[in-house]
């Protein structure tokens, strides 16, 4: 994925200086259209088909670009060949499954695909399929011509597109001999509804050699490069491109493909061909020759299946949200396709791109110069809105002049305004005098006798000399009737115009009412900026209350924000408490838990141990008590002996060496026994004496039990 991701990175918005130039651009054409081979390569191969080396053109298929419209387009089950990639299915899986689509927005059968972008600029579409019915060479002609169609068409956005989106003008071009060549354009397109036309400046780089080995395929025993057409459409900003005022700026990325699947290789420019027409071959009989028509349909290369490939993504700017874009970007994608083929087939013999060079030029040109003069109306209109300009208004036979200022009085300026409601456009604009927008309904005091406006109808002549006496300086009150008069006729003197008497006498009279009509619209409008000034005052007090109010408002608020805020933080630092003191008793029963078992254990270990102790206290008891009834009775026979005493007084010489502490318990049992015995041996002083191996045999039995006993206890 992190090759594909990286690839992708070369359809980048840029700008034209950062675009390398002469010898630079060569190196990065082609490594733009390496990156685009890995795109191209990245899309996997509509289900189902089988390897082009199996599969032969369609039955019905009798000749080439036999499709009239995209309906008789035929969907083809041959399949190029994988490109030779290592780890092709790791830059195929990103794609995951096709889009589902219904037959009316897919018509062409296309697959479609769905990628998540990792660059935050929207996800990747990209679709893939294999059609016959139009010959490689024409579909190639019609991709190289679409935008050559709408250069020669003068109009609206989009005018004379194929796909929607038409080139209004052709920025710049660069062809590098043996890589391809570079284009810059200037794109419309018009969408349907509410949605603004939208224009887009694209860098489109295009070639019939930008496929490398890893395309090659197997035919014949060789590997060869198929015929092929591709576009890499690469976002631009152009300095001679700047925004348009009706146009929303958009941007879209794209590589779009065209590859011929060679089910009949293409032969050499050497091998003659000599083949003839299905239709040259009734015609033929009399040379005793007939053409094979499918042997020839089989050899054709232009029969061959074209495999149609492309990889989009689009941002068509202003306030449309991506999900949209993207929602109906699949089947934008599909029925694009549908108006592609239906122009190319419809045509019998598509022109070079440049074949109507001149018309295209004279309609760039037009177009440029249309666009200039919408561009300065524009920024006119901007002018006037920000009051750099003065505003003219159509023309208006009941239009009424706007009032004047304070400091535009007297009589020409009181004529010149009233003039301006009446005078047509051309003396208006040869006296200078601008008109308003509003209507005489507004003024009843306009309301005079026809006769009045009849006798103005000659004011016209008056015009060839009327900046004379408008550039004379008036200090009389226009006000002054015969101030007026006086005037009228001084400057009509030295304006030296020849009216008799009672023509001026009729100005005269025009210029007292247009006067009296100017000091009645002065009252007027002064009272209604009287009322306007009350309205803002009431307006402005008001707004301060209301601000008063909002202010208060926000305080209450603000006060009841920090009063639940406050409540909020003393319920949670009273559950913290109570959950501490939760958690400190369930230690402490936990740690009573642990002393109450240890204390139950200790006690049962010593219980165990003083019922082991009371077992052995009460076996060494039985023991004690058999070795003193044997030691009582050794004591006994010995003392009967004539040694005895001594030998009694030995063994315990003798024990005692051994066991130097003895307890005395045994020291008085042992005093006892010898008590015992010697009172027994009085007793029996007349018993004969034995012989000297009995003494000897008892004196070594005496010893061997002695021994024994005294050992015992130290046991």
């Amino acid at each position: 994925m992190s090759t594909l991701y990286s690839a992708l990175e070369c359809l980048r918005p840029r700008d034209w200086a950062d675009v390398p130039k002469d010898a630079e651009l060569k190196s990065f054409l082609q490594a733009t259209f390496r990156d685009a081979e890995t795109i191209i390569s990245s899309v996997p191969q509509p289900p189902g088909g089988s390897p082009f080396h199996n599969c032969r053109p369609a039955s019905h298929l009798t000749r080439p670009n036999s499709a009239k419209s995209a309906s008789e387009i035929h969907n083809s089950t041959a399949r190029a060949a994988d490109p030779n990639i290592a780890d092709l299915d790791a830059l195929q899986k990103g794609w995951g499954k096709p889009v589902k689509l219904g037959s009316k927005e897919n018509p062409l059968g296309m697959s479609v695909w769905k990628m998540a972008g990792h660059d935050r600029h929207g996800a990747w579409f990209a679709r893939r399929s294999v059609h016959e019915g139009l010959s490689f060479t024409k579909w190639k002609k019609a991709m190289q011509r679409e935008f050559a169609q709408s250069l020669a068409v003068d109009g609206g956005p989009g005018e004379g597109s194929v796909r929607g989106i038409g080139a209004d003008r052709r920025l710049e071009r660069e062809v590098v001999e043996g890589v391809g060549q570079l284009d810059v354009y200037q794109l419309s397109a018009q969408f349907p509804g509410p949605v603004a036309p939208r224009e887009f400046i694209t860098c489109l780089l295009t070639s019939e050699s930008a496929l490398s080995d890893i395309s090659a395929t197997q035919i014949n025993g060789s590997r060869i490069i198929p015929r092929h057409y591709m576009v890499v459409s690469i976002p631009c900003e152009h300095p001679e491109a700047l925004p348009r005022s009706d146009l929303v700026r958009g941007s879209y990325e794209s590589v779009e493909l065209i590859r011929e699947i060679p089910i009949n290789p293409v032969k050499s420019k050497s091998t003659p061909n000599l083949l003839g027409s299905v239709g040259d071959a009734g015609d033929d009989e009399n040379h005793g020759e007939r053409v094979d028509a499918r042997r020839h349909r089989d050899e054709d290369p232009e029969m061959n299946p074209v495999e149609w490939i492309m990889i989009t993504r689009s941002d068509p700017g202003g306030g449309i949200p991506r999900f949209m874009v993207e929602r109906n970007t699949p089947s934008s994608i599909a029925s694009d396709a549908v108006k592609f083929l239906d122009w190319a087939t419809s045509l019998e013999e598509i022109p070079d791109p440049d074949h109507d060079a001149d018309k295209q030029k004279a309609a760039q040109e037009r177009k440029t110069e249309r666009q200039k003069s919408q561009d300065l109306s524009a920024l006119e209109i901007d002018g006037h809105l920000a009051g750099l300009a003065p505003v003219r208004s159509k023309r208006s036979m009941t239009g009424a002049f706007e009032p004047s200022g304070p400091n535009d009085t007297g009589l020409i300026a009181s004529l010149t305004n009233a003039a301006s409601g009446y005078v047509p456009d051309a003396v208006k604009e040869r006296l200078g005098i601008g008109t308003g927008d509003s209507s005489t309904e507004q003024f009843p005091a306009y309301a005079e006798s026809e006769s009045s406006y009849d006798s103005f109808d000659s004011f016209p002549e008056l015009t060839s000399d009327w900046k004379t006496a408008y550039e004379e300086p008036l200090t009389t009150d226009p006000l002054d009737d015969t101030q007026s008069s006086t005037v009228s006729l001084s400057q009509g003197e030295k304006g030296g115009l020849d009216v008799n008497d009672s023509d001026q006498r009729h100005y005269e009279r025009e210029l007292k009412k247009l006067a009296q009509r100017r000091k009645t619209l002065d009252d007027r409008m002064e009272k209604a900026r009287e009322t306007e000034r009350k309205k803002q005052e009431e307006l402005q007090t008001k707004e301060e209350k209301d601000q008063a109010k909002q202010r208060e408002r926000l305080e209450r608020e603000k006060l009841k924000q920090e009063e639940r805020y406050k409540k909020e933080l003393e319920k949670l630092e009273a559950k913290r408490e109570k959950e501490e003191r939760k958690m400190a008793e369930k230690r402490r029963k936990a740690r009573d838990k642990d002393s109450n078992a240890r204390d139950r254990r200790e006690r049962d270990e010593y219980r165990r141990r003083a019922e082991l102790l009371q077992r052995e206290n009460e076996l060494l008891r039985r023991q004690l008590g058999e070795l003193q009834r044997e030691n009582t009775l050794l004591v006994q026979k010995v003392g009967k002996l004539s040694d005895g005493q001594s030998m009694v007084r030995q063994v315990r010489e003798e024990l005692e060496r051994r066991t130097p502490r003895s307890s005395s318990e045994f020291l008085a049992s042992l005093e006892r026994d010898r008590a015992r015995a010697s009172s027994v041996r009085s007793v029996d002083t007349g018993i004969s004496k034995k012989t000297g191996g009995e003494k000897s045999k008892l004196s070594s039995g005496m010893g061997s039990a002695s021994a024994e006993r005294v050992t015992r206890p130290t046991m």
